[in-house]
């Protein structure tokens, strides 16, 4: 209905254009009876019937599917009612009334006996149609011709400029699903690491941490192919990835994660959030050094901050290429999906950095 709208409101207000700007438009619809504007106002209606059958018809049923012959027969049959119908319709006197019978006078014989002859009465029938009272065929086909290139051309524009946004479209559809495809095995291969650190140390964490990657696998396979997923769901799923870290820390890291607000009713795309979190543990945690990670995400009035601040404590790490392509799918991710709707800024020393994300989720 949303989509009808418009046009439901743009049709009558063309329509008010050719009745306005005619010059025997006194006010009144007496103009209708007025046979030129009757061609006139009848080409306009044309127009605009033949607009919105080659943008949803001619274009997407024939056009593009390369049927040029049935294409042009359509344009071309098209063209001929806009020449001609009008002259027709109009000759019919469509819009005027029938006279009524009116008593007249009794006629006076001249003095020659002869009587006059009487006088047409009625309406005026086909032979009136045509170029014997409208000009040549070269003038109806020529006043036919601007207004249906118009139609045409205007009709041929927005439909090339509907499919190149639907290309862009699907594009980028596309390149978000590439984009989710990189970094879900990114993450999984970073957890399973986890895990096997687990095992390796014979840890009694071992088990909730298969429980916490359970959790996180599922919620991969669940949630990959949705654009769009509940906010609550995403903040579980980076609680169990921070808790398959914080086992292989040995309490040697000095950790804090802030929650501030109501995350109920709220979406987000999936998986942004967490690599921001995955590189704060890869760069912000060594055993022999001050290791720090603070994470803090404020929920108010539908708009997002996260942050995540880490000191730099590691510089020897084996994926730091696929750190940094994950990061920057993910930028590449938060520009396509939240387009002026994010700002990130990144305060980053030789000893820290931190990364602070707002998304206006509404």
């Amino acid at each position: 209905m949303k989509k009808l709208l418009p046009h439901i409101i743009l049709i009558p207000l063309l329509l008010t254009i050719p009745i306005v700007s005619s010059p025997d438009f006194d006010g009144t619809l007496s103009v209708f009876r007025v046979s030129p504007f009757q061609r006139e106002f009848i080409r306009f209606v044309l127009v605009i019937i033949f607009f919105y059958l080659n943008l949803n018809l001619f274009l997407p049923k024939f056009f593009s599917k390369k049927k040029y012959t049935i294409f042009s027969v359509c344009v071309a049959a098209s063209f001929a009612l806009m020449v001609f119908l009008p002259y027709y319709l109009s000759s019919q006197n469509l819009f005027a009334s029938e006279p009524s019978m009116q008593m007249r006078p009794p006629e006076m014989r001249p003095p020659n006996g002869n009587m006059p002859s009487p006088p047409m009465v009625g309406r005026p029938r086909f032979e009136n149609f045509g170029p014997r009272n409208d000009g040549s065929y070269y003038q109806m086909i020529f006043s036919s011709v601007l207004p249906f290139l118009f139609s045409f051309l205007s009709s041929l524009f927005i439909y090339r400029n509907n499919e190149k946004k639907e290309l862009e479209r699907l594009k980028a559809k596309a390149e978000l699903l590439n984009l989710k495809y990189q970094l879900q095995p990114h993450f999984l291969f970073n957890i399973l690491n986890s895990i096997y650190s687990l095992a390796l140390l014979k840890s009694d964490d071992a088990p909730n941490g298969i429980l916490k990657l359970s959790n996180v696998m599922r919620y991969v396979v669940q949630e990959s192919s949705k654009d769009f997923v509940e906010l609550t769901k995403e903040i579980d799923y980076i609680k169990d990835y921070i808790a398959l870290q914080l086992v292989r820390t040995d309490n040697s890291l000095d950790f804090s994660y802030t929650e501030i607000g109501d995350l109920k009713n709220l979406k987000i795309a999936p998986f942004i959030l967490v690599t921001f979190v995955e590189n704060a543990f890869k760069y912000g945690f060594n055993a022999e050094e001050n290791s720090k990670i603070a994470v803090k995400l404020i929920v108010q009035e539908n708009v997002l901050n996260f942050t995540v601040f880490n000191n730099i404590v590691n510089t020897n790490i084996s994926d730091e290429n696929s750190l940094k392509i994950g990061l920057r799918n993910t930028f590449e991710h938060l520009n396509q999906i939240y387009p002026e709707k994010h700002t990130v800024k990144i305060n980053e020393t030789e000893k820290t950095y931190e990364v602070d994300l707002t998304i206006n989720l509404s």
